[in-house]
């Protein structure tokens, strides 16, 4: 065998036991999703599904920060989110939150009562198919937390209906 083609095979065999030795891709993925226990996955209001959970980043705030976001379908096939923003300072992310709202010309805030607590209903119009269409929103704080349940839907019921399965 020449000095070449022992070379090659040696690169050869190295790139296969380093590539199935070390790098085990799916095993990597598994392990950096979290949880949190403020995300409901079971017990869920009738019509909805649990489709899963993963790390999202929020841009709301400068630096951007990381939320732990839920991810529902519906059976209309609309999807829905909850995001957890775990924070010493719950109620301060919830200001700063809303004041991407400051500059419109109505008032897209009606406080509500939610799990037995202050939450906040967010009301936001977009332009679909040339007609203004309302998607809510509800905010609220915990004593460790921002929480977040929102969907592209025009059913404000939806929304409540998925946050209030949060307990919290």
């Amino acid at each position: 065998m020449s000095f070449k083609s022992a070379l090659t095979l040696i690169l050869l065999i190295t790139a296969v036991l380093i590539s199935g030795c070390i790098f085990d891709k799916d095993k990597e993925n598994t392990n950096t999703t979290t949880k949190s226990d403020l995300i409901p996955t079971t017990n869920l209001p009738e019509g909805f599904k649990y489709m899963g959970t993963h790390d999202t980043p929020i841009y709301f705030v400068t630096p951007s920060i990381n939320a732990t976001e839920g991810v529902y379908r519906t059976n209309k096939g609309e999807d829905a989110y909850i995001q957890v923003i775990e924070n010493d300072k719950p109620e301060a992310l919830v200001t700063q939150y809303k004041q991407q709202y400051k500059n419109y010309n109505y008032d897209p805030f009606l406080e509500i009562y939610l799990n037995g607590h202050k939450a906040t209903q967010i009301t936001d119009y977009t332009t679909i198919n040339g007609k203004q269409q309302p998607t809510y929103a509800v905010i609220w704080a915990t004593e460790k937390a921002m929480i977040l349940a929102t969907s592209p839907t025009a059913d404000a019921q939806t929304v409540m209906a998925l946050a209030s399965a949060t307990k919290s």
